[in-house]
């Protein structure tokens, strides 16, 4: 996370640590290309190569918006279950299956992510 916020195109975001070990996130860039340079490159690209033997569920989902700021929790969630794209794990969940995830319900631990790159 202290990386992301030095790439160039990144508008912002914000982390959750919700119940159960699950992390949420959300990031706002300036352009398409601007994501998927960052998805396509290192630390996350290494990250993702981890991400079947860490985790029993994972999806995303990407979507275009006017705001250069994340929405809410609520509105990841359903975007998430409308539009997501299950990520492959090494040991499924039932959730993870039919992609029946819970909304985010621990608040308290949402973090801010602001950009320090000039975009």
């Amino acid at each position: 996370m202290r990386y992301i916020k030095t790439v160039n195109g990144f508008a912002g975001g914000m982390e959750l640590l919700d119940k159960n070990l699950t992390f949420w996130t959300a990031t706002v860039w300036h352009s398409e290309a601007d994501m998927k340079a960052f998805r396509s490159g290192e630390p996350h690209k290494k990250a993702m190569r981890n991400l079947p033997h860490w985790c029993d569920e994972a999806a995303y989902a990407h979507w275009q918006q006017q705001e250069n700021t994340p929405p809410d929790w609520d509105i990841v969630h359903e975007m998430l279950l409308a539009e997501g794209r299950l990520s492959k794990v090494k040991y499924p969940s039932i959730q993870q299956g039919v992609m029946a995830y819970p909304p985010p319900k621990w608040r308290k631990t949402q973090r801010i992510l602001a950009s320090k790159a000039l975009a």
